[in-house]
C-alpha cells in the first residue's frame, strides 16, 4: 500500500475512533522522538513562522496526551539502556532544536508542571552573541516588502526561498544571502537577534531536570561546509554547553536534519565527540535482542499541525514514512 493510502486509512481511523483502541494495543514498538522548534503565536512573528511547531494551548495538550498513552523517557535512557529494553515498548523522547527564547517561556514552565523532561538541542553562538538564524533573517527580509500577496502565500514563498538556501555549499549561502538583500533593497538584518534564550535560562532549566544536546556553534548544514569546520563545530559547541550549564552533552543533532545533512563520514566525526546523534525526518527507532539501532542517526518526527494530525503521528509514525 502507498505513503498516500496509509495516510487516509490513518485519517480514517481517527474519525471513527479506531485509533483509541489502537493506542492500547500499540501499532508501534521503541523510541519515538518527537521534535519542536518554536512554541507560541506564528502569526505575530515578523520572522519565520515556519518553525512554529504549536501554540501554548495546542502544546500543552500534546504533551498530556504523550503522558497518558506513552512510556517518556530521558537522553539518559536512550544512551544507557540495552536494545532489548526497547523492544516491548512504546516509549517517548520529547526534544526541542536551536534555543529559542518561546522554549524557555512557553514550554518549560508546561513540562515542568506536567512532569515531563526533554532534550535541548542548542546552537551556542545563538546564545553567545544572539545572531540572527539565516532562516529568520530570509523571512525577516521577505517581509520588509510591501506586497498584495496573502498571509500565506507570503509564507509559502518564504518557504521556497528558504529551501533553496539548502542546497548552497559554502561561501555560497553567504552570497545568497547578501543578494537576497540587495534584490529586495531592505538589506541583511542588522543587530542582535531577540529570539533566543540567554544562558542563565539554560542554567535554570538544567537545574530543574531539562537536558542539553550540541547542535553546532553556527549552524551550518554540516554537509555543505569544508570538513575541515566539522571539529570546530562539534566540538566546541558541546565544551560551551557543558561549561555554561554544569550539565553533561552527549547527544548531537544534525542542523535541518533531512537525509542530504549527514553523510558516513560526518557520523563518524560525530561519533568521536557524542554517544548519540539525531536526524529530523521520521520514522521510529526499533530495536531488540538481537539488533541495535543505528546510535549516530537516530530518527525523529518534526512536530507541526492541529491536534489530529498529532494524535495520528505518534499513533501510527511506522506509516508516515
Amino acid at each position: 500500500m502507498k505513503w498516500l493510502s496509509y495516510r487516509k486509512l490513518a485519517k480514517q481511523a481517527e474519525r471513527l475512533g479506531i485509533n483509541r483502541l489502537v493506542r492500547m494495543i500499540g501499532s508501534w514498538r521503541g523510541l519515538l522522538v518527537l521534535t519542536y522548534h518554536r512554541i507560541g503565536n506564528a502569526d505575530a512573528c515578523s520572522f519565520d513562522r515556519g518553525v512554529f511547531s504549536a501554540d501554548e494551548p495546542l502544546f500543552r495538550q500534546q504533551m498530556e496526551f504523550v503522558r497518558d498513552h506513552f512510556e517518556v523517557v530521558t537522553i539518559d535512557d536512550v544512551i544507557e539502556k540495552p536494545s532489548h529494553y526497547w523492544q516491548n515498548r512504546q516509549a517517548v523522547l520529547i526534544t526541542f532544536d536551536d534555543g529559542y527564547v518561546d522554549n524557555y517561556e512557553i514550554a518549560f514552565p508546561i513540562l515542568k508542571q506536567l512532569g515531563i523532561p526533554a532534550l535541548f538541542f542548542v546552537a551556542t553562538d545563538f546564545i553567545d552573541r544572539q545572531t540572527i538564524a539565516w532562516w529568520d533573517e530570509i523571512a525577516w527580509m521577505m517581509r520588509q516588502i510591501p506586497t498584495d500577496e496573502t498571509a500565506d502565500e507570503l509564507d509559502d514563498k518564504i518557504c521556497e526561498v528558504v529551501e533553496r538556501y539548502y542546497g548552497l555549499i559554502g561561501s555560497e549561502a553567504e552570497d545568497y544571502l547578501e543578494q537576497l538583500g540587495r534584490d529586495l533593497g531592505c538589506g541583511r538584518f542588522e543587530g542582535k537577534s531577540p529570539l533566543w534564550m540567554n544562558w542563565d535560562m539554560l542554567r535554570e532549566m538544567a537545574a530543574n531536570g531539562m537536558r542539553f544536546g550540541g547542535h553546532t556553534v553556527t549552524h551550518p548544514i554540516l554537509t555543505r561546509i569544508d570538513e575541515s569546520r566539522w571539529d570546530h563545530e562539534l566540538s566546541e559547541g558541546k565544551r560551551r554547553l557543558e561549561a555554561e550549564t554544569g550539565t553533561a552533552v552527549e547527544a548531537f543533532s544534525y542542523p535541518v536534519g533531512n537525509p542530504d545533512c549527514l553523510s558516513v563520514q560526518l557520523m563518524e566525526r560525530t561519533a568521536g565527540q557524542f554517544q548519540v546523534a539525531f536526524s529530523c525526518y521520521g520514522g521510529v527507532n526499533h530495536a531488540s535482542r538481537d539488533s541495535r539501532w543505528n546510535r549516530l542517526n537516530l530518527q525523529r518526527w518534526p512536530i507541526y499541525g492541529p491536534m489530529r494530525q498529532f494524535r495520528i503521528t505518534v499513533t501510527w509514525p511506522q506509516l508516515q514514512n
